[in-house]
C-alpha cells in the first residue's frame, strides 16, 4: 500500500534585516523632530512676543496630550495584536511571524498626526460651559451637541479605526503565515485555537464600539436638516430615534454572538450575521421612517410637526442671536416736506453718496502716490470733527513689495529697506468737489488733513505677508517726498529681539540663510513676522472665524485695524443651516496695532463659545473696552447680512404661518452697473432715539415681489448690538429698490443722458440705491457715476432723489434736495422782514444771519450762504454799488 504524500511546507519565516531600515527611520525621525522642535520654538517665541507666552503652552498642551492620547489609542491595539501573532504563529510553526513593532510605532504615530487638528475638541470638551438652553427631546444643554459629542465621536471613532486596522492587519498576517493551505475548510482545522481567540476579541470588540457610534448617533437628529424643519421632526423622534435605540443592542448583540462564532471556527457565518444586521439596519433607518412620513404624517403634517417647528423656530432665533430683535411699526407717511429734511440735518449730511467699489479706484489713482504703495479697499467708518459727527470712507495705503521693480526685488529691498506702508486716506461719504471727485480729509504722504495722526506707518496690514527685520544697520525707506525719499529707524517695541541663536532658529524657520549672514542685523534688531493681520490674529486664537474685511480707525493719534471675530457652530440643536453652520454671533471684536501689532481682544457680547475660551485661556480676552475704542466698533456687515437672511423667515414665530410660509420676506434688489444684485447692507447716522447715532440697516422685501415691507436696524454706537425690524404697513405700498430703479429707467430726461454719457468712450456707473428713514418717511438716493474707458477714475456726475412720486437730480446731493423741494421752498418763502430799529434788535437779527450762513458753508448750501451774507450786509448798511 502507497503512503500518502507528505504535505509540504514552506521554510521557516525569516524576518529581513532591518538594520539599514531602522538607521532610516532614526534619521527621518530625527529630522523631523529638530524642526518640529524649530518650529514650535520660534511658534513660541513670537507668542511670548506679543505677550500671549501663555496662552501657546496651553494648546501645546492640548495639542500634545491630544497626540498622545490618539497614539495610545491606535498603538496598543496594535502592539497587542503584534504580540498575539507572534504567539500563534510560534505556537504552530515553532517560529513567530516577526511584524517589526517599528510599523506598529509608525502607523500609530501616522493616525495620530492624521487627527491631530481635531485637538481643539479636547479643549471645548475639558472646558465646556453651558447655553442655558436645554433641548426639548434628550434634555441636554445645547453645550453637549456642540463641546462635548464631537470629542466622544472622534475617541470612538478612533478606537474602532484601531480594532478594524487590527483586524485588517491579523487576518493579512494569518493569510501568510499560512499560505500555503488551500481551502477554509483546512485553514479551520490546522489554525490554532488562540488565533481564533485572538480574531474573536477583535472582531467582538469592533461590534462593541460600532453599537456605541450607533447609540450616540441618536443624539445627532436635533441638529439635522429636513427642509421644513432644522432638527428633529414627529418621525426621527418617533421612529428614527428608538429604531437607533434598537440597533445599537442588535450591533452590540450581534458582536457577541459574531465573537462566539469566530472561536468555535464558523467563520463563515459571521458575514451572513453582518449581512443580516445591515439589511436590519436599511429597514430601521431608512424604510420604517419613510413609510411613517409618507403615509402618516404628510396627510396630517401640521399636527404632527407643529411643536417641532415651534423649537426650530425658537432655536434658530437663539443660534443668531435673534432672539431679542425689537419691533416697532412704522408709522409711514407718503411724502417728506422741506422742514422734515431740514430736522434731519445729521442724516442728510452723512447720506453716502459715494459708493466704496467706484471710489476705491478714486482712491488708487489719486492717493497711492506711488507704484509700490497699494490701497486694498474702502471701508466706513464716523468720527466727530469740527463738532459734527461725520461719516469718512477711510482706505490704508499699504507697501508691496511684488510691486517693486524685478531688479529691485533683493532680499534686502524685501525685508530690511522696504518694511512698510504709509498713512490713511480718508474723504467724507457725501462731499464732491467740482470736478465730481471727492473731497479729502486726510490725504498725501506725509499724511495731512482734518484727523491728526502720529504714527502713520503700517507695518501690519492685510497685503504685508512678508517677514521684515528693522532696527538694522540699515535705514528702512519710510516716504517718498517729491524725488526725495525719507528713511527711518522703527522706534517701537514690536517684533522679536534677535541675538545670534534665534538668527539661526529664524534662517532654519525660513529656509533663509540672509538671517544668518547679513552684516546688518545686529543684537538690537527685531524680526517681525505674521504680519497678515487676520493669519496674525487666527495664529493666536484660531478658533474664531475672522471677517475678511478688516478696517482701519485712527484712535489717539494711532492707526488700529478692527476686525470682527465670530462664534460659529456646525451642531448646534434645531437651529437652521447657512453655509454650513447653524450658530453664528459675534463676541469679539480685535484690535491690531498697524505700528507695533499689539493685539487686543475685546469682548462686546458673550456667549457660551466665549466663556469655554476664557475658561481655557484666562486673562486673554478684555472686558472693558476704553471708550476711544469703542467709539470705533460698528456692527459687521456679513453677520448682520446672515441674520437678514434667516430673520426674513424666521420673524415668523406663528406655528401655522411659518408652515405656510405666509410672509416670506427676502433682501430687497437693486441695480449696480448691469447687474440685479442684492442691496448691501450700508451705514447711515439716524435719530433712532434723541440723537443721531451710526446704524447699520438694510430694506426688506416681501419674497418674489419689489415692494418694501420693513427695514432692519443694527445699532452702532451706546447700545451697540441691538437690532429693530420697522414694519410698513401691510395694507400701503411702499416703494421698493427696485421700484424706484424701474422708476429712474424709465425717467425719459435720464435716459438720453445715460445714453448720451455711454457714447464717446465713457461709461455709467449706477452707484447702490440708498433708501433712507425720514420723519416716518423715506427718502431714495442713488448716485451716477461717469468712467472714461481709457481712465480709471469715476467722476460723481449726478445724485437722483427720489421721494414718492417726485424725482429730482443734481451734480451733488444738496442740489438734487433743492430741485425736489423747490416748489415748496418758493412757497413758503417768509414775508419781508421789518428793519430793527435798536442796535440791540440789529445784534440779535445779526447773530441769527452769522448762525444760518455758517450752517449752509457747513452743507454746501451756497445760494443760502449769499443770501445771508447780503442780509447781513443790509443790516450793517452796506448797498450793493
Amino acid at each position: 500500500m502507497q503512503e500518502p504524500p507528505v504535505p509540504v511546507y514552506p521554510p521557516p519565516y525569516k524576518p529581513p534585516e532591518m538594520r539599514v531600515f531602522y538607521f532610516i527611520a532614526f534619521i527621518f525621525g530625527f529630522v523631523v523632530a529638530v524642526s518640529l522642535s524649530i518650529y514650535y520654538y520660534t511658534e513660541f517665541v513670537w507668542f511670548d512676543s506679543v505677550s500671549y507666552g501663555e496662552v501657546f503652552l496651553t494648546y501645546l498642551k492640548y495639542t500634545l496630550a491630544f497626540f498622545f492620547l490618539e497614539f495610545l489609542i491606535f498603538f496598543i491595539p496594535l502592539l497587542l495584536t503584534n504580540v498575539a501573532i507572534r504567539k500563534v504563529t510560534l505556537e504552530f510553526h515553532g517560529e513567530p511571524l516577526k511584524i517589526p513593532h517599528l510599523l506598529d510605532f509608525g502607523i500609530a504615530v501616522f493616525a495620530a498626526l492624521t487627527v491631530k487638528n481635531y485637538w481643539s475638541s479636547t479643549l471645548f470638551y475639558f472646558n465646556s460651559s453651558e447655553f442655558g438652553l436645554t433641548d426639548p427631546i434628550f434634555g441636554l444643554d445645547a453645550s453637549f451637541y456642540t463641546f462635548q459629542m464631537p470629542f466622544i465621536k472622534i475617541l470612538l471613532g478612533s478606537l474602532l479605526a484601531a480594532v478594524l486596522i487590527s483586524l485588517t492587519i491579523a487576518v493579512f498576517a494569518y493569510m501568510y503565515a499560512f499560505r500555503w493551505v488551500k481551502s477554509l475548510e483546512e485553514f479551520k482545522e490546522i489554525f490554532p485555537g488562540s488565533g481564533f481567540l485572538h480574531l474573536s476579541v477583535l472582531v467582538t470588540t469592533s461590534f462593541i464600539l460600532s453599537a456605541l457610534l450607533v447609540f450616540i448617533s441618536r443624539f445627532e437628529i436635533v441638529h439635522s436638516e429636513h427642509g421644513l424643519i432644522s432638527g428633529a421632526s414627529y418621525v426621527d423622534v418617533n421612529v428614527l430615534s428608538p429604531s437607533l435605540l434598537f440597533l445599537s443592542a442588535m450591533v452590540l448583540l450581534s458582536g457577541i454572538f459574531a465573537g462566539y462564532l469566530v472561536a468555535k471556527r464558523r467563520v463563515e457565518r459571521v458575514f451572513q450575521t453582518v449581512g443580516v444586521l445591515f439589511v436590519i439596519a436599511i429597514l430601521l433607518t431608512f424604510v420604517a421612517p419613510f413609510f411613517v412620513q409618507k403615509f402618516i404624517v404628510e396627510p396630517s403634517e401640521l399636527s404632527y410637526e407643529e411643536k417641532y417647528i415651534a423649537y426650530s423656530i425658537n432655536y434658530t432665533l437663539f443660534a443668531y442671536n435673534l432672539h431679542d430683535v425689537k419691533l416697532q411699526k412704522f408709522e409711514y407717511k407718503d411724502d417728506v416736506n422741506y422742514t422734515d429734511v431740514l430736522e434731519a440735518k445729521e442724516t442728510i449730511d452723512n447720506i453716502r453718496i459715494w459708493d466704496h467699489r467706484p471710489i476705491v479706484d478714486v482712491f488708487r489713482q489719486l492717493q497711492q502716490i506711488r507704484t509700490y504703495y497699494v490701497i486694498k479697499d474702502v471701508d466706513v467708518d464716523r468720527y466727530r470733527i469740527n463738532d459734527s459727527y461725520v461719516q469718512l470712507l477711510l482706505a490704508a495705503r499699504e507697501l508691496s513689495t511684488e510691486n517693486l521693480p524685478s531688479r529691485a526685488q533683493t532680499w534686502l529691498n524685501k525685508h530690511l529697506i522696504y518694511t512698510h506702508g504709509y498713512g490713511i486716506v480718508a474723504s467724507p461719504v457725501n462731499k464732491v468737489s467740482k470736478e465730481g471727485l471727492p473731497e479729502f480729509y486726510i490725504y498725501d504722504i506725509p499724511p495731512e488733513g482734518l484727523i491728526e495722526i502720529e504714527r502713520p506707518e503700517i507695518y501690519y496690514g492685510e497685503l504685508t505677508d512678508d517677514y521684515v527685520v528693522v532696527n538694522t544697520l540699515q535705514e528702512e525707506f519710510d516716504y517718498p517726498k517729491g524725488d526725495v525719499n525719507f528713511f527711518t529707524k522703527y522706534a517701537g517695541d514690536g517684533g522679536i529681539k534677535l541675538d545670534y541663536m534665534k538668527r539661526v532658529l529664524f534662517s532654519f524657520r525660513f529656509g533663509d540663510v540672509n538671517l544668518i549672514l547679513s552684516n546688518y542685523i545686529t543684537d538690537d534688531s527685531r524680526l517681525m513676522m505674521h504680519r497678515d493681520i487676520v493669519e496674525r490674529v487666527s495664529t493666536i486664537m484660531p478658533f474664531f472665524v475672522y471677517d475678511d474685511d478688516p478696517y482701519v480707525a485712527v484712535i489717539d493719534g494711532e492707526i488700529w485695524w478692527v476686525i470682527d471675530a465670530y462664534s460659529i457652530l456646525q451642531n448646534f440643536p434645531y437651529s437652521a443651516e447657512v453655509g454650513g453652520f447653524n450658530y453664528m454671533q459675534n463676541p469679539v471684536k480685535v484690535f491690531v496695532n498697524a505700528y507695533n501689532g499689539s493685539v487686543r481682544f475685546y469682548v462686546v457680547q458673550e456667549d457660551a463659545y466665549v466663556r469655554v475660551l476664557e475658561k481655557a485661556l484666562p486673562g486673554l480676552f478684555l472686558k472693558n473696552m476704553p471708550e476711544e475704542f469703542r467709539k470705533h466698533i460698528r456692527y459687521p456687515r456679513d453677520y448682520f447680512e446672515v441674520q437678514a437672511h434667516v430673520y426674513s423667515t424666521y420673524h415668523m414665530k406663528d406655528v401655522t404661518a411659518f408652515y405656510n410660509r405666509e410672509d416670506v420676506w427676502a433682501v430687497a434688489k437693486e441695480k449696480y452697473e448691469d447687474k440685479v444684485i442684492e442691496v448691501e447692507p450700508y451705514y447711515v447716522t439716524l435719530a433712532i432715539e434723541d440723537k443721531p447715532e451710526f446704524v447699520l440697516i438694510l430694506p426688506l422685501t416681501p419674497v418674489n415681489r419689489d415692494n418694501m415691507i420693513a427695514w432692519m436696524a443694527a445699532r452702532c454706537d451706546e447700545k451697540y448690538g441691538e437690532l429693530i425690524i420697522y414694519e410698513f404697513p401691510k395694507g400701503e405700498l411702499i416703494y421698493g429698490p427696485m421700484q424706484i430703479e424701474a422708476r429712474i429707467d424709465q425717467d425719459s430726461e435720464l435716459s438720453k443722458l445715460f445714453t448720451l454719457w455711454n457714447q464717446a468712450g465713457s461709461r455709467v456707473i449706477r452707484g447702490n440705491l440708498l433708501v433712507v428713514p425720514i420723519n416716518n418717511s423715506v427718502l431714495y438716493v442713488e448716485p451716477v457715476y461717469l468712467r472714461g474707458e481709457s481712465a480709471k477714475i469715476p467722476e460723481l456726475r449726478l445724485v437722483i432723489v427720489v421721494q414718492d412720486e417726485e424725482l429730482a437730480t443734481g451734480t451733488n446731493l444738496y442740489e438734487a434736495l433743492d430741485n425736489l423741494f423747490k416748489a415748496e421752498k418758493t412757497a413758503e418763502k417768509p414775508a419781508p422782514e421789518k428793519p430793527a430799529e435798536t442796535e440791540e434788535q440789529k445784534l440779535e437779527i445779526l447773530k441769527e444771519y452769522y448762525g444760518k450762513l455758517v450752517e449752509a458753508a457747513k452743507s454746501g448750501d451756497w445760494e443760502t450762504f449769499g443770501e445771508m451774507l447780503k442780509k447781513i450786509g443790509e443790516v450793517l448798511g452796506y448797498e450793493e454799488q
